[in-house]
């Protein structure tokens, strides 16, 4: 559900991954609780005021949430930066950790 199509889907590290990330959860409620989160109205439409500034990373064919969020986060922030990774999901993969570690370096460096 998370990958994309830039990266072989690793089966084996994956439910590693996930195995590791479930134990220290302490249960299936506590790690799949994301969707529990209720937005709060008073925040809706106030991301023009963010001053900070946001680099935004996203995968093109994001199945959870499709580059158009990124593209529309990276608009609504003043002097945002969208680093696009071509063919990323919704993981953070390893293969694509030097282009997320060179942004990151790159966008605090200009600060």
């Amino acid at each position: 559900m998370l990958a994309g199509t830039a990266h072989p889907f690793d089966e084996k590290r994956f439910r590693t991954f996930m195995e590791r990330d479930y134990d220290r959860s302490g249960g299936y409620l506590n790690a799949t609780n994301h969707g529990v989160l209720v937005a709060d109205n008073k925040w809706q439409g106030r991301l023009p005021e963010i001053r900070a500034p946001l680099l935004v990373i996203h995968g093109t064919v994001d199945p959870v949430f499709p580059i158009e969020h990124g593209e529309a986060l990276a608009r609504e922030v003043k002097d945002a930066k969208l680093v696009r990774l071509e063919g990323s999901g919704h993981e953070l993969h390893m293969l694509d950790w030097d282009t997320i570690i060179s942004a990151i370096t790159a966008h605090t460096r200009a600060r």
